[in-house]
C-alpha cells in the first residue's frame, strides 16, 4: 500500500471520542490516587486549605467531564450544545495528550488519533455554524502544496504564482477570485499565528498535515477552524496535494451554510 493510500484511510470521530471518554476515566482515577497520596500533608496544613484543594480539584473534574459530555453530544448530533463554549477548549487541552498515549496502547499511531480529532473538530464546527461570522474567511495553506522545483516562490506573495498547472496553488487562488475570500500560505506555526494577527480572520479553512492541523486548530481558538488533511503522494512536506472538491465544499459550507453545501454536493455527484 502506498503512503497516500494508507493516509487516505482517515479515522472516524468516534475513535477520538472513545479515547476521550477512556482518558477521562484515567484522569479521575489518577486524581483520586494523587489525592490519596498527598491528602495527609494537605490536611496537616489546615482544614481550610484541604477544603480549598478539594473544591478546586472537584471543579476541575466537573469542567473537564462536563465539557466532554457537551463535545460528545454536539459531535454526535452536529447540533450546538457547547455552552459554555470555553469548556471545549479546556477539555481538549487536558485530554488530547492522554488520548495520544492511550491510542498507542491500542495500536493507533499519533496521526490516526489526530485524524479522528480533525473529524471531531469539523463536526463541532458544523454544530456551531450559527455562531460563526463568515465575513473574514481565510483559506490557510501549507507552502508544500507548491511544486518544490517552482522558481516562483509564493510564501511572501501568492500573487507570484504563474498558474502553470504544475501544482494546485493556481486553482486555489481561483477560489479567492470566485468567492472573495482571503488566502494565506504558511511555512509553519509561527507564520500561521502571524496570519491570525495580521488578517484577523473570523473563520479559517485550513489545509495541513495531521500534526500541524491539530496544533493549529487549538492555537487559533477562539477562531473556528475547519480542517482538511492534505495528501502526500511523495511523502511529508514535499509536493503535497489537497482534494479541491473538499476544499470548495468547505468554503461553500462556511459562506452559505450547510444546506447550500449539501445541495451543491448532490449536484456534483449527480444525485
Amino acid at each position: 500500500m502506498s503512503y497516500s493510500e494508507e493516509d487516505s484511510r482517515t479515522q472516524g470521530k468516534w475513535t477520538f471520542l472513545g479515547l476521550s471518554i477512556l482518558s477521562l476515566v484515567v484522569l479521575v482515577i489518577a486524581s483520586l490516587f494523587l489525592w490519596y497520596l498527598i491528602s495527609p500533608r494537605i490536611n496537616a496544613a489546615g482544614p481550610a486549605f484541604g477544603l480549598a484543594i478539594k473544591i478546586a480539584g472537584l471543579l476541575f473534574l466537573i469542567t473537564v467531564s462536563g465539557g466532554l459530555f457537551l463535545i460528545v453530544l454536539s459531535s454526535a448530533t452536529e447540533r450546538d450544545f457547547l455552552f459554555p463554549h470555553g469548556e471545549k477548549q479546556i477539555t481538549l487541552k487536558v485530554l488530547f495528550p492522554i488520548n495520544l498515549y492511550l491510542g498507542r496502547l491500542f495500536g493507533l499511531s499519533k496521526d490516526q488519533v489526530r485524524q479522528s480529532f480533525v473529524q471531531v473538530n469539523n463536526s463541532l464546527f458544523k454544530a456551531t455554524r450559527k455562531r460563526i461570522k463568515n465575513d473574514r474567511l481565510v483559506i490557510l495553506l501549507p507552502h508544500c502544496l507548491q511544486n518544490f522545483d517552482c522558481p516562483h516562490k509564493i510564501i511572501a506573495d501568492h500573487g507570484n504564482c504563474r498558474r502553470c498547472g504544475g501544482c494546485l496553488v493556481g486553482d486555489i487562488i481561483g477560489f479567492k477570485e470566485k468567492y472573495g475570500v482571503g488566502i494565506s500560505i504558511a511555512t509553519g506555526g509561527t507564520l500561521a499565528r502571524k496570519v491570525l494577527v495580521d488578517k484577523k480572520p473570523t473563520v479559517i479553512v485550513a489545509v495541513a498535515c495531521e500534526r500541524d492541523l491539530c496544533s493549529g486548530i487549538q492555537d487559533a481558538y477562539p477562531i473556528p477552524v475547519y480542517g482538511i488533511l492534505n495528501e502526500r503522494p511523495n511523502g511529508p512536506c514535499i509536493n503535497t496535494r489537497v482534494n479541491l472538491d473538499k476544499l470548495d465544499l468547505a468554503v461553500r459550507h462556511v459562506l452559505n451554510g450547510a444546506k447550500d453545501a449539501k445541495r451543491y454536493n448532490h449536484q456534483r455527484v449527480g444525485v
